[in-house]
């Protein structure tokens, strides 16, 4: 089960083959998948699951949740529909006619006693938990509008009046309900901007009230603050969903609101593209990976604004490329329909709200299917954005931060820093892999998504890992102390800012509702042609102790190998792991005394079994005048080509402020192997750290 792209187009899409007509063939892939579990046009969607102890429905769980599950099916489904409605009006999968079972089931699910009619508001209240008013129908309700407003000839404009009605008395109760306090609120916009404008009545204080709230979580850079964090939800839910509002709702009757939508739209396009790698693969992060290219959304979206400004050879080339990264893989696919998971199943990136049916808001990319024909966006030739202008040898410039030695040229990095969302993104031009670094987060120490968050940088060839609590994690420090308890993995990280280059977060370990007395480390990073380099100072009071500093984990597939190798001064040491991912190596200067292996199970995304490879420094005396600062470097490729001195030993030469060398005050300079000379000060960061 994975897709081909037959009889390409690389005039068009020298990157893809990928047309329009090629998007809808994947509409038929997925849609067909999805369709052989339906035996009757009678029957709800209710897909095949791999995993029962954290999705729902669970034993024993209320009766809205069945409900839920039916209304995922259908709803999330209804986005891959509609768009290729739109296109084909007669299409059909596996046998069965498109437009008819949606025209049926729609109108079934909110007709009071029909077996499958989904609850309205006042019948899901009761069986709600104490506090609990937000329900998943509202999100699908969302869902049903958009299709619904995709695909109107084939299915909403066939219904009768009294159907019409019926369905927006059912939307009305959820548009009109309450609902969670982050991007749900654009869940409830779009309902009541499809009934608005299909002629039935709202409450436009509502709507207005909503709206405010929306732009009022802007953080600058093109990003919201989704509630509390940053991640994929900003871009392919505020920046797919505001767009809509905007065209069937905003510009006329709110167009302050609008105005500040697209502005807001367009500021996210001028670096969004940089999120991609040179393949325009997305980087798992964040507890919206589940939804995989759907990341892409908001590149495609930004046309369905009066003055978008987004480059469309190059949305297509990403939309593309991201959806083809996931469907082209036999692993992404459980019994014919998406897994809960990234590539394979994985149950540590699965929440408590998902269901089986989840991961079909992939369809969100799918939007751009509603473009006609004659659009730039179709008819644009694809390029790829940085990488296309690094490879021609003209300087790229990503529109906001830093471009490292001032050029494109090949081995160095392309990044581009957003202080609003505290996050810094590298293109590394050598190897077509894409580094996130990103900040201001703040959880529960036992909070479940903490893993898609909280680490020190996101690859795109190396998914995140689980945490195991097992003394060293992927792409994290761990905390061991002596006076015993479980391994401390940091649950705040915070934003310094950028200066010269140099990128400064701070993270405390065990953090729950002050600083004093916890222990942290100051961060300080700056790409390299493979990776980053590291400058980071521990200030653990605490002795004795054990910290540890893991490179990214390697999937495991039988064929990993390792390599140990020493810079030509004698200085600095390296440890290789490589496979048919690729090559990860982890080098370590001053602060850490050794490199450590260990196999670990059941916590890569992409194989049972992966490989750790981790920095190890210990500290026994108190108030010892030891070395405070631990200078490593984390290095990735995609292939197996050998390393050079330079790739490996990024490196030259360290320089402290204090006479021992231990980076307890002062500046720290470190002259690179390329030439560069790089200054790292944490003086006055306290005063800079924002969450």
């Amino acid at each position: 089960m994975r897709f081909t792209v037959e009889n390409p187009d690389y005039g068009a899409s020298p990157y893809t083959g990928m047309t329009k007509r090629h998007w809808i063939e994947a509409c038929h892939f997925l849609l067909d998948g999805i369709f052989q579990h339906v035996k009757h046009p009678e029957d709800p969607i209710l897909l095949p699951r791999h995993e029962y102890a954290v999705s729902y429905p669970q034993p024993g769980g209320p009766l809205w949740r069945l409900a839920a599950e039916k209304f995922e099916g259908l709803a999330r489904s209804f986005l891959i529909a509609a768009p290729l409605l739109a296109n084909e009006p007669d299409a059909k999968a596996a046998g069965t006619s498109l437009a008819a079972y949606y025209r049926q089931q729609i109108l079934l699910s909110v007709t009071p006693g029909t077996p499958n009619y989904l609850g309205g508001i006042q019948e899901i209240l009761p069986q709600g938990q104490p506090g609990e008013k937000a329900f998943q129908h509202t999100a699908e309700c969302a869902s049903l509008a958009i299709g619904l407003s995709m695909c109107p000839e084939a299915v909403w404009d066939t219904y009768m009046k009294e159907e019409k009605d019926r369905i927006a008395a059912y939307l009305s109760q959820f548009g009109h309900s309450y609902t969670g306090h982050h991007n749900w609120r654009l869940f409830n916009m779009l309902i009541l901007a499809f009934l608005d404008r299909e002629g039935y009545a709202i409450d436009r204080d509502v709507m207005r009230d909503h709206a405010q709230v929306i732009v009022s979580y802007y953080a600058g850079d093109g990003w919201y603050r989704d509630g509390h964090l940053f991640d994929y939800y900003c871009p392919w839910a505020f920046h797919v969903y505001g767009p809509l509002w905007n065209q069937w709702y905003g510009y006329e009757k709110e167009p302050w609101l609008a105005g500040k939508i697209e502005e807001y739209a367009n500021r996210l396009a001028e670096t969004f593209p940089q999120f991609f790698d040179r393949e325009a693969h997305v980087t798992m992060w964040g507890r919206s990976s589940i939804y995989r290219s759907a990341a892409s959304a908001p590149l495609a979206a930004n046309f369905l604004l009066r003055k978008p400004t987004a480059d469309p050879g190059l949305a297509r080339r990403i939309a593309s490329g991201s959806l083809l990264q996931f469907i082209t893989r036999e692993e992404c696919f459980y019994e014919g329909v998406l897994c809960l998971g990234y590539y394979g199943p994985f149950a540590p990136q699965i929440q408590t709200y998902s269901c089986a049916a989840s991961p079909m808001w992939i369809a969100n990319s799918f939007v751009c299917l509603t473009l006609p024909d004659d659009h730039p966006f179709w008819t644009s030739r694809e390029n790829n954005g940085v990488w296309e202008a690094a490879e021609s040898g003209k300087a790229a410039d990503p529109g906001c931060g830093t471009i490292p030695g001032a050029s494109a040229a090949p081995g160095r990095t392309v990044s581009a820093v957003l202080p609003g969302p505290g996050i810094a993104v590298d293109n590394h031009l050598s190897t077509g892999i894409t580094e996130l670094r990103t900040a201001k987060v703040l959880m529960e120490k036992n909070y479940s998504s903490r893993n898609a968050y909280l680490r020190l940088a996101f690859n795109s060839q190396f998914p995140w890992e689980d945490f195991d609590g097992q003394g060293a994690e992927a792409m994290q420090y761990s905390l061991t102390k002596a006076q015993g308890g479980p391994s401390q993995v940091p649950n705040i990280l915070m934003y310094g800012g950028e200066r010269d280059g140099v990128f400064y977060r701070k993270e405390y370990f065990d953090f729950a509702h002050t600083f004093q007395d916890k222990c942290s480390i100051d961060l300080a990073d700056f790409p390299v042609a493979c990776g980053h380099v590291r400058v980071d100072k521990a200030r653990i009071p605490d002795k004795p102790y054990v910290l540890t500093m893991g490179a990214y984990g390697m999937p495991d597939g039988g064929d990993v190998t390792r390599e140990e190798r020493v810079s030509r001064d004698g200085k600095a040491r390296a440890v290789i792991l490589s496979s048919s991912w690729g090559q990860i190596a982890l080098t370590i200067y001053t602060g850490f005394e050794e490199i450590q292996e260990k196999e670990r199970k059941g916590l890569s995304p992409a194989a049972e079994t992966s490989r750790l490879i981790y920095a190890v420094s210990r500290r026994d005396r108190w108030y010892a005048y030891e070395p405070y600062v631990m200078v490593s470097a984390v290095l990735t490729k995609k292939g197996g080509e050998a390393w050079t001195e330079e790739e490996l030993f990024p490196v030259k030469s360290i320089a402290f402020t204090d006479p021992e060398g231990c980076g307890g005050y002062g500046p720290v300079t470190l002259t690179l192997a390329d030439g560069r000379v790089m200054t790292v000060d944490y003086e006055g960061m306290e005063g800079r750290l924002m969450i």
